[in-house]
C-alpha cells in the first residue's frame, strides 16, 4: 500500500473543509496509508465530534519528517508550510514547497489555490472543489438532497450591522408564531453529532454553521454582501441571502424562510439576493442568483467562473448573463478600462522578452540591450504589482500568472526567455478574455461603453 501525506497546517475551516473532502472522496484514497499532517490549535476546534477519520491524523512534524512517503500533497496555505514540505521525503511533491529558499508550486490549481492568501473579493469555488482538482479527481461528490421537513431552527444572531437586534427578536417572534410546531434554538444547543437533516440553520457563515450543516442541516446564511463559496457547505439545499451593505428586515426574511420550510421556490421579487449552489457541472459548484437583484460584484464572479474553469480545466461552462444594473456596469467598466492598460502593458513586455531571446541566441549578444530590457520587464510587473493590490477584481489572475512566472527554472537566458514568453503570452490571452466576457455582459445589457 502506498504512502501518502497531506499536509494542512491552515486554521480550523481550512483543516474542516479538508476532513470533509477526504470523507467525500474516501474511496479514492482507499488504496493509500494516508497521514494528515495538521495544526495542533486548529485539531482542538474540531475535538467535539465534528470531524471522524479513518487514517492518521498527527501534528507532529518531526515524526513526519523522519517517514518516506511515495507522495506527498500540501493543502496549505501559510508558509510554515511549505518550509515542511519542502523537507518531507517523498518521491512525488504536489503544492507548494521550498527548496533552497525558492518557492516551487508545479500544478495550476495550487497556484490558483495560491491567490487566496492574498485576499481574493470572493471564492470562486469551494474548497472541496479545489482540493479534488488539486488531486485531479474527476468524480463528483455531490448527491441530490432530499426534501425534508423541519422540526427545529437552530438560529444564531446575525452582525446588528445588517440586522438589528430589535428586528432579530421580531423574526424569532414572527417564526413561534407562524410555525408553533418548529422548536426554535440557539446554535449553542445543537448537537453536531446527531442526525440534523430534519434542522434549519439561520444565521451568518461561521465554522459552527459549517459543522451544523455537514451533519444534515439546511442553511439559510445570512451577511452584508456576496462572498461567494467562503465558509459556506456543499451542496444544493442551502441558500445564501445578502443585505447588499444595507439591512436586514423581520418581515423580509421570513418570507425567506416559510419559502424553505413550505419547499416552495424562492420568489423572483425578493428584495435581498438570494444564491444557491448549483451542483450539475463537473467543474463544480455554481453560486446561481435566484432573484432578480443580485450583489454588484455577482457579474464579476459570473466571469471569474467561466474564465478560470478554462484556464484550469480547459473546460467551457455556459451561463446566464445576469440582467446588470447601473453600478454593476460601472464596476465591469473600470475593470475593462484597466484590463486594456495591463494588455498594452504586456505587449510592451513580451516585446523585451523577444528582444532577449534575440540576443541570448545571437553569437554576438549586446548585453547593454539586454540589460535595459531586463528593467523594462522588472518596472512591468513593478506595475501590474501596483495594480494587483489596487484592483480587487483582477488580484487573483495577476497574482496567479506571477506565481507562474516564478516557477522559472531554465538554465540559461536563452531558456528564462522562453519560459517568459510563453508565461507572459499565456497571461495575456488570459486577460484578453476576461476583457471579452467583461465586454459580452454589458453588450448582452445593451449598456453603453
Amino acid at each position: 500500500m502506498k504512502e501518502l501525506l497531506i499536509i494542512q497546517q491552515d486554521e480550523a475551516y481550512f483543516l474542516f473543509e479538508t476532513f470533509q473532502f477526504l470523507e467525500r472522496f474516501k474511496e479514492t484514497f482507499k488504496t493509500f496509508k494516508l497521514t494528515l499532517l495538521v495544526d495542533p490549535k486548529a485539531l482542538k476546534q474540531l475535538e467535539d465530534g465534528s470531524c471522524s477519520s479513518s487514517f492518521m491524523v498527527t501534528s507532529n512534524v518531526e515524526q513526519v519528517l523522519s517517514q518516506e512517503y511515495d507522495a506527498s500533497v500540501n493543502l496549505s496555505l501559510n508558509d510554515f508550510s511549505w518550509d515542511i514540505h519542502g523537507k518531507v521525503k517523498s518521491s512525488n511533491k504536489i503544492g507548494p514547497y521550498k527548496q533552497n529558499g525558492m518557492l516551487f508550486v508545479e500544478d495550476a490549481w495550487s497556484s490558483y489555490y495560491l491567490t487566496l492568501k492574498a485576499g481574493a473579493p470572493f471564492l470562486t469555488f469551494h474548497l472541496t472543489d479545489i482540493f479534488k482538482n488539486i488531486f485531479g479527481i474527476k468524480g463528483v461528490s455531490s448527491q441530490k438532497t432530499e426534501k425534508a421537513y423541519f422540526n427545529q431552527i437552530a438560529f444564531t444572531p446575525s452582525n446588528t450591522k445588517i440586522i438589528s437586534g430589535n428586528e432579530q427578536a421580531k423574526l424569532i417572534q414572527l417564526l413561534t408564531n407562524r410555525f408553533p410546531q418548529i422548536r426554535i434554538i440557539d446554535t449553542s444547543e445543537v448537537d453536531i453529532i446527531s442526525d440534523l437533516s430534519h434542522s434549519l440553520y439561520v444565521g451568518p457563515a461561521s465554522l459552527d454553521s459549517l459543522k451544523i450543516c455537514e451533519a444534515g442541516a439546511t442553511g439559510i446564511f445570512l451577511a452584508s454582501q456576496f462572498q461567494g463559496f467562503n465558509i459556506l457547505p456543499k451542496g444544493e439545499s442551502h441558500l445564501f441571502v445578502s443585505a447588499r451593505d444595507l439591512h436586514f428586515t423581520a418581515e423580509e426574511l421570513l418570507k425567506l424562510i416559510e419559502a424553505k420550510i413550505e419547499q416552495k421556490e424562492v420568489p423572483k421579487s425578493t428584495k435581498y439576493p438570494v444564491y444557491q449552489s448549483d451542483e450539475e457541472n463537473v467543474f463544480g459548484g455554481y453560486l446561481n442568483c435566484l432573484t432578480k437583484t443580485c450583489d454588484d460584484n455577482y457579474p464579476v464572479y459570473q466571469s471569474h467562473v467561466v474564465l478560470w474553469n478554462f484556464l484550469l480545466n480547459m473546460f467551457d461552462v455556459n451561463l446566464n448573463i445576469t440582467e446588470i444594473s447601473k453600478n454593476q456596469a460601472e464596476i465591469l467598466k473600470l475593470q475593462k478600462d484597466t484590463l486594456l492598460k495591463i494588455i498594452r502593458l504586456y505587449d510592451y513586455a513580451m516585446s523585451s522578452i523577444d528582444t532577449i531571446h534575440q540576443e541570448a541566441k545571437s553569437a554576438s549578444a549586446n548585453s547593454s540591450l539586454i540589460q535595459e530590457n531586463l528593467k523594462n520587464l522588472k518596472e512591468i510587473e513593478e506595475i501590474s504589482d501596483k495594480i494587483s493590490q489596487s484592483h480587487v477584481f483582477l488580484r487573483p489572475i495577476l497574482d496567479y500568472y506571477r506565481i507562474r512566472k516564478g516557477q522559472n527554472l531554465g538554465s540559461n537566458l536563452l531558456e528564462q526567455s522562453q519560459h517568459s514568453f510563453l508565461t507572459y503570452s499565456e497571461e495575456h490571452q488570459a486577460l484578453k478574455a476576461l476583457l471579452e466576457l467583461f465586454t459580452v455582459t454589458l453588450n448582452k445589457n445593451e449598456v453603453s461603453i
